[in-house]
């Protein structure tokens, strides 16, 4: 009995793999022995993540993979119990740890597989390393919330649902398979056509846009059922159900919008011609930007990751090495941050839609804080072995190493 007790013990942060045991032992449905099963399917879980993030031979390594196990299992179980700690309990007696656990991380994978932007590009596969990073990310936190996750699964599937009508309007709108656009930005330019009764079923160029929101913004102005239906006639049902949604969005949003004399349509593609408005040159930045940021150009870590390996000269990368570190720490205290370099990756690299916003961080936030984290120039506080600077970046920045120095 003394091993239940030090295994019970060990989840007191009372996560739902600790709360589903915890009710299964004191239910009876969860035996002595059934305890000895799972605490031995515990350590060699452990062992395998440890394995797979680092290594096992390593004290904070195993510290570390308890966590992710217990974050995977409790996933997991919760997901598939929705909550109930007796469907929770039952599933722990009759399946392995092993497998909650596999289960958990196969849950993040699909997470991680699915759009983080709405962007019409063909996906392309994770690779291994990508996916690990992630999985990093994900699991070295102390709580990974089923709230957060189904929100995030139920946000990035309506991601997906604009992406599947985008690439449909975008054939169906004769745009050619190069062509680079935003499927929410196509969305709003058919919807705003279909909405004008009179209008041309071809995307506008910017005169012709002008002209379709004065229509679109007229008292009489009602959409032609008929035409809406005829036009999505041939698309799958799952393509109509989203246009629909989406229609119905563009009246109740769209059209209140257009009437304020702060509309401004940069919201809709706009054709010059045959040509998009977005060059090719746009397309590959946006490509490139991508895959520099791993899709996780949403996330500051990353970001302020890549704008100080910029500052530094170093290869861009979305994730920092501790010897990476050192050498930002170096190269700051040597010569300080490369002005020109960081206008060279502002220019070359950060699509034009994000560009505004991302030299704002750089030049109100980040730069400044930086500066500051990473001098050693105050007798008052020294930091001749870095501990300080690099405590910074890896609270800032998308670090691969533990706290330990």
């Amino acid at each position: 009995m003394s091993i239940v007790s030090t295994t019970l013990s060990t989840f007191d942060s009372r996560r739902f793999f600790e709360k589903a045991l915890s009710y299964g032992v004191a239910q009876g449905m969860i035996t002595p022995e059934r305890i000895q099963i799972i605490h031995a399917d515990l350590a060699k879980g452990m062992v395998q993540i440890a394995n797979y993030f680092g290594t096992a031979y390593l004290r904070p390594d195993i510290e570390l993979a308890l966590i992710r196990t217990v974050n995977l299992i409790s996933l997991y179980l919760e997901s598939i119990s929705q909550g109930d700690l007796q469907a929770a309990a039952l599933s722990l007696r009759n399946n392995t740890l092993l497998s909650h656990s596999k289960a958990g991380a196969d849950m993040l994978r699909k997470l991680h597989a699915m759009p983080r932007e709405t962007l019409l590009i063909q996906p392309q596969n994770e690779s291994a390393e990508e996916q690990q990073s992630y999985l990093n990310q994900q699991t070295s936190a102390e709580h990974i919330s089923l709230a957060k996750y189904q929100a995030e699964v139920n946000k990035r599937s309506g991601y997906q649902k604009k992406i599947d009508l985008g690439f449909w309007l975008a054939k169906k709108m004769s745009l050619t398979a190069d062509a680079f656009c935003d499927a929410e930005s196509l969305i709003q330019s058919v919807m705003l056509i279909l909405w004008v009764k009179e209008a041309k079923l071809k995307l506008p160029n910017r005169a012709e846009i002008s002209k379709l929101i004065k229509s679109a913004t007229n008292k009489k102005a009602t959409l032609n059922t008929e035409r809406f239906k005829l036009f999505f006639a041939a698309a799958p049902t799952s393509i109509q159900q989203t246009a629909q949604i989406e229609m119905d969005l563009f009246i109740a949003n769209e059209l209140t919008k257009m009437k304020t004399p702060q509309f401004m349509p940069e919201a809709y593609y706009i054709c010059d011609g045959d040509i998009s408005e977005i060059s090719n040159h746009d397309h590959e930045i946006a490509n490139n930007w991508r895959k520099l940021t791993h899709q996780n150009n949403d996330d500051d870590s990353v970001i302020s990751t890549l704008f100080l390996f910029a500052a530094s000269g170093l290869p861009l990368k979305p994730s920092m090495l501790k010897r990476e570190a050192k050498e930002v720490i170096s190269h700051f205290r040597t010569s300080g941050f490369n002005s020109e370099s960081i206008h060279d990756f502002i220019e070359n690299n950060i699509p034009d839609i994000y560009k505004d916003e991302l030299k704002k961080f750089w030049y109100n936030d980040l730069n400044n804080a930086a500066s500051d984290a990473l001098a050693d120039n105050d007798p008052d506080r020294p930091d001749f072995y870095m501990e300080r600077a690099l405590k910074y970046l890896q609270s800032t920045c998308n670090a691969t190493w533990k706290e330990r120095y």
